[in-house]
């Protein structure tokens, strides 16, 4: 049975208005797009770490946390807090504001590691140095809302400050739980972020677990009300957002999410021109005519990171009106036009999360 859509509600509607991004395609939306366009791979030989034998990954190069953040208190801070701290920057100014001094901004960050190689230097530190010796700075970046924390400090958001730590489905979560305090009033404007470090250890225990070429960086987005933005024109609509937890049957979870999403949106199956995803499609999805695309072969799996990217390359498609052939990986016909994307994750546990991305008009 294919999906059917329902009659439902709409969103009361939001729109995102900037995107932020730290890539190893490119730092901000422009080289991140083109790269993205031309296929340009992300991929390369890791420098970070002395590894033994050649280990390859979505690194970070040629960074310069100082052209694009001067605060000189955030230059000891672990790249997980650097690299969300210059795409929520990136994001703000693609949607033209100026200042965030005021309650009326929320920030909900969603992360899978945190800052993993500070943790290890504090507790290698505490076991062969002692207390005495520790870098105060080492632990207090290595908490998991440490680069929200850094963000909230540095941009001076005086609202609701979040942090999610999971899998790959928590950057749709907290786009979920920043459209949720839009929708009822408690802010006016919210900032979702994604960000990842690479770490060897990390690397070597998913390596083992038989997940190579894993990445890092950051994405950010900004999310207002229709009616209440600044002067730059939106990217897309977010139409509706589900999520579910079934352990017992993680197929139906994924299927009984899509099938809210599509009546969230008040659409059907038909209407949606492009499916995003890092996670298997199932057959009985019926999905297999509509172009699907993974950014992960370009830019290498930082999880929940992936997601968030994949949610902003969908937005970029929408408003450019044009779905970039190196990203899909099924053999189907590209359509003309682009009008709602579906984005979707699941995890092993039975997790299943999805937006929908509509055109803006």
């Amino acid at each position: 049975q294919c999906i059917n859509n329902n009659q439902g509600f709409l969103m009361e509607k939001l729109v995102l208005t900037g995107v932020g991004l730290v890539t190893p395609m490119g730092i901000g939306k422009e080289q991140f797009w083109d790269n993205i366009i031309n296929g340009a791979s992300g991929i390369k030989r890791l420098t970070k770490f002395s590894t033994t034998h050649e280990t390859y990954g979505g690194e970070i190069s040629d960074f310069n946390f100082d052209v694009y953040i001067s605060d000189g208190r955030f230059r000891r801070a672990a790249d997980i807090s650097k690299y969300t701290l210059v795409a929520v920057n990136l994001a703000i100014s693609d949607a033209g504001i100026k200042t965030l001094h005021d309650k009326d901004t929320a920030l909900v960050a969603g992360i899978t590691h945190g800052a993993l190689n500070y943790a290890q230097v504090f507790h290698r530190s505490l076991v062969m140095e002692g207390a005495n010796n520790i870098s105060p700075i080492h632990f207090s970046d290595s908490v998991l809302n440490a680069p929200a924390g850094n963000v909230s400090i540095g941009f001076g958001i005086k609202g609701p400050v979040h942090t999610l730590v999971g899998g790959a489905t928590t950057a749709l979560k907290a786009v979920m739980l920043a459209s949720q305090m839009l929708k009822i009033g408690e802010v006016d404007k919210a900032i979702v972020v994604s960000s990842d470090e690479l770490n060897e250890l990390s690397l070597y225990c998913y390596s083992r677990l038989g997940i190579n070429t894993l990445s890092e960086g950051s994405g950010a987005l900004l999310i207002e009300k229709e009616g209440k933005t600044t002067e730059t024109t939106p990217y897309c609509y977010i139409s509706s957002t589900a999520s579910q937890f079934n352990p017992s049957n993680p197929d139906i979870a994924l299927y009984d999410v899509i099938n809210q999403c599509l009546a969230k949106a008040n659409i059907s199956l038909k209407d949606i021109d492009l499916v995003m995803t890092d996670s298997y499609i199932p057959d009985k999805l019926c999905l297999n005519d509509i172009p699907a695309g993974c950014i992960i072969p370009l830019a290498g799996n930082a999880f929940s990171l992936t997601v968030m990217w994949h949610i902003i390359l969908s937005s970029l498609a929408i408003k450019n009106g044009t779905i970039p052939k190196a990203i899909i990986k099924n053999k189907v016909l590209l359509p003309d036009y682009l009008r709602n994307v579906l984005v979707f994750s699941t995890e092993e546990c039975g997790i299943a999360s999805a937006i929908i991305l509509s055109k803006y008009l």
